[in-house]
């Protein structure tokens, strides 16, 4: 189905008392879904913004109540633009991606491959470190909504930048998008830093993320041949001693 259908007529001028028309089949015309009010759609983005302070003080525990409170709406007209706390997360979760998107819009523009990598990492950090929640509500998300596509949309675009950077020998030839991926969720773990740790922090270890990206870098290593041997080696560390991986730990 294609939008939502808010009415559906029959129209007078071409639709005799049989409800057929000239060539005796039934004439219908849809009506194309209406926007929302703007009154509706602002009050939704200043509940969204509200959802976001709300989030820096106390996480994603707040209630509708306290929602309607910190935006200064009532709270009927909370529930009526979120029936739910799950609504409100599915909601910040689409700004996200609206966020996200003008970024691959503009790597889109980058001319060379590598930069575009380096362009989507500190683009993408930078909007996690503006606004904490994204990061938090990504991870809700898959609670709630496990079968949900958004975003689905631009991974293809970001794996054509990572074989452009590869092809033009700049990126390590065992990366992949959903590596970069994964880099900008780890470092979103910044953000229960106050500003300006958070962002100071997150570009120090971008800095030394993005130097073993570089295709150089692989002469000190590869990723690992079988991700099943690196998963038994972590569960080894992880119920031993702190000490037993370390290389000077006593016999």
């Amino acid at each position: 189905m294609i939008g939502k259908v808010s009415r559906i007529t029959i129209p007078t001028s071409v639709a005799p008392a049989d409800g057929t028309g000239e060539d005796g089949i039934a004439s219908i015309s849809m009506s194309a879904p209406r926007a929302p009010r703007p009154e509706i759609a602002r009050s939704r983005e200043q509940l969204l913004d509200a959802a976001e302070v709300l989030f820096e003080e106390q996480g994603l525990g707040f209630s509708l109540h306290d929602l309607a409170t910190q935006a200064g709406l009532g709270v009927a007209t909370t529930y009526r633009r979120f029936s739910s706390h799950d609504d409100v997360i599915r909601a910040l979760h689409a700004r996200s991606y609206s966020y996200f998107a003008r970024i691959y819009d503009e790597i889109d523009t980058i001319e060379d491959g590598w930069g575009a990598v380096e362009g989507y990492l500190q683009r993408a950090i930078a909007v996690n470190n503006a606004h904490p929640a994204f990061p938090a509500t990504a991870r809700r998300m898959a609670h709630i909504d496990p079968g949900s596509t958004v975003g689905a949309d631009l991974a293809p675009r970001l794996a054509a930048h990572v074989s452009r950077a590869q092809a033009e020998g700049t990126l390590r030839a065992d990366v992949n998008a959903a590596d970069l991926v994964t880099i900008v969720s780890e470092l979103g773990v910044l953000t229960v830093l106050p500003e300006p740790a958070r962002s100071i922090m997150a570009t120090r270890h971008l800095r030394l993320i993005t130097a073993g990206l570089r295709a150089e870098s692989r002469m000190f290593g590869d990723l690992g041949e079988t991700a099943a041997a690196d998963m038994a080696r972590m569960r080894e560390l992880a119920t031993q001693p702190a000490s037993s991986g370390r290389p000077d730990a006593p016999a």
